[in-house]
């Protein structure tokens, strides 16, 4: 009966590793058909870069302009021609939508261009006072869209776990913020706790924030109706290496944000 068990955990095994396989594979293909629109992206742009870089002794940091206009304008062109975004809801804490690394490999290349960019990695490693890289492909979240866009989208307090065995920070760089709000913004914010106090963290267009999210507890408050917030989330570490266990708490992780599909994509 234990042999028989073992044999059927073994069989189990083997076909999921196949089937990730499989999968890398894939991925792989699609990075390298995306290879030439992404170099173009890169050549054609670059950053803002300030002469001074942001103190990030709160975890937490925040860039204005740090796109050339054009380039902004052909990125929020990218995230915004329409595509079809998975939209995730945990009742009390979570409702959006994103567009994932998968999907913006075939549709958005010029965003991966930017998560790619050696520039932008350089900029993020200077303001955290680290080497930092990009993650392995297989994280859907490495670089994603997040578009709130109905009444109510939001996400509450949380941490960021880091699935990695070196510091993990998180990139957002704001494609579109409109509203009712002051300035023409939305009413949505991006807040940060510390101790019993709480900062709120504009997000015009063109910011760019990072912070280390296993150490700054956040959220973003419920978007207004006729109101829209779109951002690129990028995820960078100082080592990509992680645990099959952690690797598999990621992906459970990822269910919130593109469904099942995340347990073996």
């Amino acid at each position: 009966m234990f042999l028989t068990f073992g044999f059927a955990l073994a069989t189990l095994g083997l076909a999921y590793a196949m089937l990730r396989f499989s999968r890398q594979q894939t991925r792989l293909g699609r990075l390298a058909a995306a290879l030439p629109a992404i170099r173009d992206w890169q050549a054609g742009h670059s950053l803002s870069l300030p002469a001074d870089t942001p103190a990030f002794s709160t975890h937490l940091a925040r860039l204005h302009d740090c796109l050339p206009p054009e380039s902004l304008y052909a990125l929020r062109e990218a995230c915004l021609a329409g595509h079809a975004a998975d939209r995730s809801l945990i009742p009390g804490h979570k409702r959006g939508g994103t567009l994932s690394y998968d999907t913006l490999l075939e549709v958005a290349p010029a965003v991966i261009g930017l998560y790619l960019s050696e520039e932008l990695q350089a900029l993020c490693s200077r303001i955290v006072g680290a080497s930092l890289m990009p993650v392995p492909v297989g994280d859907q979240s490495a670089c994603s869209v997040l578009l709130y866009e109905r009444s109510g989208d939001h996400i509450g307090w949380h941490y960021d776990h880091d699935f990695y065995r070196g510091r993990h920070f998180t990139v957002l760089l704001s494609i579109e913020n409109r509203g009712n709000d002051r300035g023409g913004v939305s009413s949505a914010w991006l807040e940060a706790r510390r101790g019993e106090s709480v900062e709120r963290v504009p997000t015009p267009p063109n910011t760019l924030v990072i912070f280390e999210g296993c150490r700054v507890r956040h959220r973003v408050t419920p978007l207004a109706r006729g109101e829209r917030r779109v951002l690129v989330s990028m995820t960078y570490c100082t080592d990509p290496s992680a645990s099959l266990l952690a690797d598999l708490a990621r992906r459970a992780k990822d269910m919130a944000y593109f469904g099942p599909r995340a347990l073996w994509i």
